[in-house]
């Protein structure tokens, strides 16, 4: 039997998580709560959050360049590419301007429960950079973009570290989309739809989790009665794929998580999430938010992956 939890964090103490405590990286590409600040085994990652777009970076839409004699494409700022074809980059948004939906999180967190996380989120446009794949496609190589680059994936390091030093590791990565694929949720944890689909669930992005929390029956931490994607169901917020009531995407789209969800998680638990902007718009913002951070504590808490200084 499934069991809807709710529960109350002790007193931390803390700074409140307002604007004023933020820091900003290179160039205000992206913004942090200090790494001294986090009290809690939580990282939030945004990498297409932003909307900004300096003047003097060029526009990653031009695409790389796939050399008439190569199958492999390049990505270069300043490359004609007259001697070959151009390879696409993905520069939509997840959102029309800056998504604030991660930095209502964080807030969330402190404002209920006292809890400060480790927080990172893009002010670059995807079209500028994309945090969220490799350094040359992401930068195309330009040195200004690779210094914001670097500020964001370093953020990210050092939280690691300091949960596996004041966490015994035992922690997790959150990356947050959005996506206008259907009014479903995508939890990807490294699995695609025809693995899913087909019932391997083989190597994830939540390997220790499931180690510590399922290692008798690792689809419970997947798609059972322990999964993210269950708690998201059972808090109101709609289909997520995979969970107990839907554990197989089928034909619709999936996302199974992209460069950051893949990078980290020899190191920490990574989950990528794809909201639905379907089902983020029929709900009143700050009642999404709160749902959304229920089911994420709760969902900690059953698998007992929840720390706190």
């Amino acid at each position: 039997m499934l069991i809807l939890i709710f529960f109350f964090i002790g007193f931390i103490p803390s700074y409140s998580i307002c604007s004023q405590y933020y820091s900003y990286g290179y160039r205000n590409s992206f913004k942090t709560v200090p790494v001294d600040l986090a009290n809690i085994n939580i990282i939030l990652s945004a990498p297409h959050a932003g909307s900004d777009m300096p003047n003097d970076i060029p526009d990653r839409t031009i695409g790389g360049c796939q050399r008439n004699d190569s199958k492999v494409c390049t990505f270069n700022y300043n490359d004609s590419c007259s001697n070959g074809t151009r390879c696409k980059v993905t520069t939509v948004q997840d959102f029309a301007s800056f998504d604030p939906f991660t930095e209502r999180i964080a807030e969330e967190l402190y404002k209920t429960y006292n809890i400060s996380p480790f927080v990172v989120i893009a002010k670059w446009n995807r079209k500028t950079i994309d945090f969220n794949r490799g350094l040359e496609e992401a930068t195309f190589n330009h040195p200004k973009v690779i210094k914001a680059y670097n500020g964001y994936h370093n953020y990210i390091q050092k939280a690691i570290k300091k949960i596996q030093k004041k966490f015994n590791g035992k922690g997790l990565l959150l990356d947050l989309h959005q996506h206008g694929q259907g009014n479903y949720t995508m939890v990807g944890i490294g699995l695609s739809a025809p693995q899913l689909n087909n019932n391997n669930l083989s190597s994830t992005t939540i390997e220790f989790l499931i180690e510590c929390s399922c290692p008798e029956d690792r689809n419970e931490c997947i798609r059972g009665s322990k999964s993210l994607g269950t708690f998201l169901e059972l808090h109101g917020l709609g289909i997520s794929y995979p969970s107990l009531n839907n554990p197989k995407p089928n034909n619709n789209t999936f996302y199974k998580g992209g460069y950051i969800t893949n990078q980290y998680s020899s190191k920490i638990n990574v989950i990528q999430t794809e909201l639905s902007y379907v089902v983020r718009n029929e709900f009143d913002s700050n009642i999404y938010v709160q749902k959304y951070v229920q089911a994420l504590l709760s969902f900690m808490k059953v698998n007992e992956l929840l720390g706190k200084k």
